[in-house]
């Protein structure tokens, strides 16, 4: 029977694919691999989307189709991957603040009978001036330590967004259309859903207070 594995540990990029109508199993792959330096951001995230598709594409049964992805910011600096500290967290919202940035989403389809397929999709997001204050409150909720480029469209950091350009479902991390292209292309050989480009969650109007993470004492 044909299946599709998402190789990934995004729980947004499941529920993306789960609304785009596709049934999928999920396995992690290993955390991303050093990428050489000096590389477009396009060709890093397609790259880094491979790998992991590769990863998890060993020792997987024929009729296996398994959906890689990455998803880079960049902004003014250039690429802005997790910041994974709060304070790298700051200095990412900083940069941003205000302007606007690109957000690339790398896909890849590999077919355990050897045929793949690789793709990247492009957005603009313009964010708004937010003031420190709304900053050190969306720092210290700890959602951005592990979001591309210290947010999180999908969830607190929708307040910080004032437009998007493009596929909404590129910056939260998965552009569902390009998937079922690629998975088409790799000759997937079931019929797909289309889909349509997923809204945000919430809408900038209706402002959901952040609270700071807790810490939990050990004793």
């Amino acid at each position: 029977m044909t299946r599709i594995i998402l190789a990934s540990s995004s729980p947004r990029r499941r529920e993306l694919l789960t609304r785009a109508g596709v049934r999928f199993t999920v396995v992690e792959p290993a955390p991303d691999g050093a990428t050489p330096p000096g590389i477009c951001g396009e060709l890093v995230a397609q790259l880094l989307a491979r790998q992991k598709a590769a990863q998890v594409l060993e020792g997987q049964p024929a009729d296996t189709f398994v959906i890689g992805a990455d998803t880079i910011v960049v902004g003014p600096s250039g690429q802005l991957g997790k910041p994974g500290t709060a304070d790298r967290a700051r200095e990412m919202l900083h940069e941003l603040r205000g302007g606007r940035h690109t957000v690339l989403t790398g896909v890849c389809v590999m077919a355990a009978g050897g045929d793949e397929a690789l793709g990247v999709s492009r957005s603009a997001v313009k964010m708004r001036a937010f003031s420190d204050e709304d900053l050190e409150t969306y720092v210290a909720s700890g959602e951005p330590l592990d979001k591309a480029g210290g947010y999180a469209i999908q969830g607190g950091g929708a307040d910080f967004i004032e437009a998007v350009g493009g596929r909404v479902d590129t910056v939260m991390g998965l552009d569902c259309a390009l998937t079922l292209k690629l998975l088409a292309e790799a000759g997937y050989p079931d019929p797909l859903p289309a889909a349509t480009d997923m809204p945000l969650v919430q809408s900038r109007s209706v402002r959901r207070p952040l609270s700071p993470m807790r810490t939990v004492q050990r004793v």
